[in-house]
């Protein structure tokens, strides 16, 4: 039997690598795709409202790094760790 292995995305925002789809898709925003860990929505969060990845991620950290769907947090979850996939060291 042959499984396929499910393709997962890292948001640019927050690090968090279990994104559906990626968040832009030859430069076009997936507004459709909102990240389960910081919030961001590309299309919106940048385009609408002009944050950059850094400071969409700076405001998220210093209003305490909440995850925006609770239920989706890991038991063990690490923001340094996870900031690590994007290479962003606090």
């Amino acid at each position: 039997m042959f499984f396929r292995r499910k393709t997962f995305y890292v948001c640019s925002v927050c690090g968090f690598d279990r994104l559906q789809g990626p968040l832009y898709k030859n430069g076009i925003p997936n507004v459709s795709l909102i990240c389960r860990c910081c919030g961001f929505q590309p299309g919106y969060d940048d385009t609408e409202l002009g944050y950059t990845y850094e400071a969409y991620r700076n405001e998220w950290i210093q209003n305490g790094a909440e995850w925006f769907r609770e239920e989706e947090k890991p038991e063990r979850w690490d923001l340094d760790i996870q900031l690590e996939n994007i290479n962003v060291f606090q």
